[in-house]
């Protein structure tokens, strides 16, 4: 692993500013949206359900903060989960059923016995929207897959959400080199392709004797939870968005439909007027134009969104009032 580059900034600013967009439209219909802002929203507004104030990012970027800071403790994968657990024990206002069974269970396999607990039906986006941190922590190759993995897997273990994962950073990664959007998307196909997921759980120890019935339920359906991404990603690819639900596939989608346009608005704007789960399909725009902006300066943050920048909530390591633009390079040192 090396160490997380200073360009991963642009990328980290980027996400969170798209997430701050998109809290306003939050679970609004497009129609309510457009009645209440217009046709256009280019900057922050008020509105949101949860109460976060114009230019606050909501529980996606103050995930992806959590995760980071929970690398900074320096144990790996179980300081992740540490950092994920300080986030939660402080009530932030918006986290998913998944994401909270998960991490009130307090050990790797909460996201695995959760998802057995769902009977194996739970594939939300809860896993998608924060994984970029893994990214922009500084993984590459063979490790940034494993840790994909096992990252999501600590509160999503279905496999969509897994391999979707392994997918999309692996696409970061691809982005950020210059890469075509389209080629860069088809390689990671193939990544995602490759990946033994499923062992790089097992021997991690979130599959264990006590949840041999999610071992089997995942290996059962692996094959076509890589094939249910692959449609997905490629419908984006395509132009087309089925919805911008809560599921991790109906997220991918959109964020893939929505994020090969030519400047950040063109990319985040029509995720934030479509409404529903507005904010992490933004968010997740935001990561693909933040790793497309480290070479095309058009895909950067528009100056006007950054000085307002917070994370709405306080929980160790982050308090509300601080500007993302003062404390986010701690987060990547």
């Amino acid at each position: 692993m090396s160490a997380a580059p200073a360009p991963a900034l642009i990328a980290l600013l980027s996400l969170s500013a798209a997430d701050a967009l998109g809290a306003a439209t939050e679970f609004k219909t497009p129609e309510a949206i457009r009645a209440r802002y217009g046709e256009s929203i280019s900057t922050y507004q008020p509105g949101s359900v949860f109460g976060f104030a114009p230019g606050e990012a909501t529980d996606d970027s103050q995930m992806v903060a959590a995760t980071l800071l929970g690398y900074r403790k320096g144990d790996g994968l179980p300081g992740v989960l540490a950092g994920l657990r300080d986030w939660l024990s402080t009530a932030p206002p918006d986290v998913g059923g998944l994401t909270r069974a998960a991490l009130r269970l307090g050990t790797l396999d909460g996201g695995v016995r959760a998802w057995e607990h769902s009977r194996f039906q739970s594939a939300g986006n809860g896993g998608l929207m924060r994984i970029a941190a893994v990214w922009l922590r500084g993984f590459q190759g063979e490790e940034l897959n494993r840790e994909s993995a096992l990252v999501t897997a600590l509160t999503h273990a279905d496999p969509r959400c897994v391999f979707a994962s392994v997918f999309f950073t692996a696409l970061l990664g691809r982005l950020a080199a210059g890469q075509p959007f389209q080629a860069a998307a088809e390689e990671s196909l193939q990544v995602m392709d490759a990946s033994d997921a499923r062992s790089v759980l097992l021997d991690a120890g979130l599959f264990g004797v006590d949840t041999r019935a999610a071992f089997g339920a995942f290996k059962a359906t692996e094959r076509q939870a890589r094939a249910d991404v692959r449609r997905a990603a490629r419908a984006g690819l395509s132009g087309q968005v089925r919805s911008q639900s809560g599921y991790v596939l109906d997220t991918l989608q959109a964020a893939l439909a929505h994020a090969q346009a030519g400047t950040w608005l063109g990319c985040v704007e029509p995720a934030v007027l479509l409404g529903d789960d507005s904010d992490t399909v933004a968010c997740v725009v935001g990561a693909l134009c933040g790793a497309r902006g480290l070479t095309s300066p058009e895909l950067e943050v528009p100056e006007h969104l950054l000085p307002e920048l917070r994370l709405g909530h306080s929980w160790p390591g982050w308090q509300r009032d601080w500007a993302c633009t003062e404390h986010f390079p701690e987060l990547l040192a």
